[in-house]
């Protein structure tokens, strides 16, 4: 989804990762990436992380934990959104799992990375426009 153009400026749109979907096996992340009204490519990867209470600690998810990088268009409008969907083996004998995402964000010219940030998914990303319409830091694996 591209918003406006952003008109040459220096990171216009909003800059953001958020869990926009959760469901008992399946987690949806989203990231808004902001435009620099250049011919730029944007493109974001999303890896889900599960917390670990042994190791006090964010690791990632076993088997495909990292999505292929997806591209978000041109950072010629004010910002692109893309967002990804990971599904889980249900867990059993009531186990749960508190999982997060982590987005690497890049912006492309002539195929070499002209900047990079990672964002961690965070609650309360505005215009959230998929899945449920919620906006989470993490979801709970049941």
């Amino acid at each position: 989804m591209a918003i406006g153009h952003a008109s040459g400026q220096s990171s216009a749109g909003p800059l953001w990762a958020t869990v926009n979907s959760c469901s008992p096996n399946a987690v949806g992340m989203r990231a808004s990436l902001p435009g620099d009204g250049t011919r730029k490519r944007m493109r974001v990867r999303f890896t889900a992380q599960w917390y670990s209470p042994a190791r006090r600690a964010w690791v990632p998810v076993e088997g495909v934990a990292s999505s292929p990088w997806l591209d978000a268009g041109s950072a010629l409008y004010l910002y692109q959104q893309v967002g990804w969907t990971f599904n889980f083996e249900r867990p059993t004998g009531g186990a749960r799992f508190q999982v997060r995402g982590i987005a690497e964000m890049q912006w492309l010219s002539g195929g070499r990375v002209a900047r990079s940030v990672t964002r961690v998914t965070q609650a309360g990303a505005v215009g959230v426009a998929a899945g449920d319409g919620s906006s989470r830091a993490s979801c709970t694996v049941s």
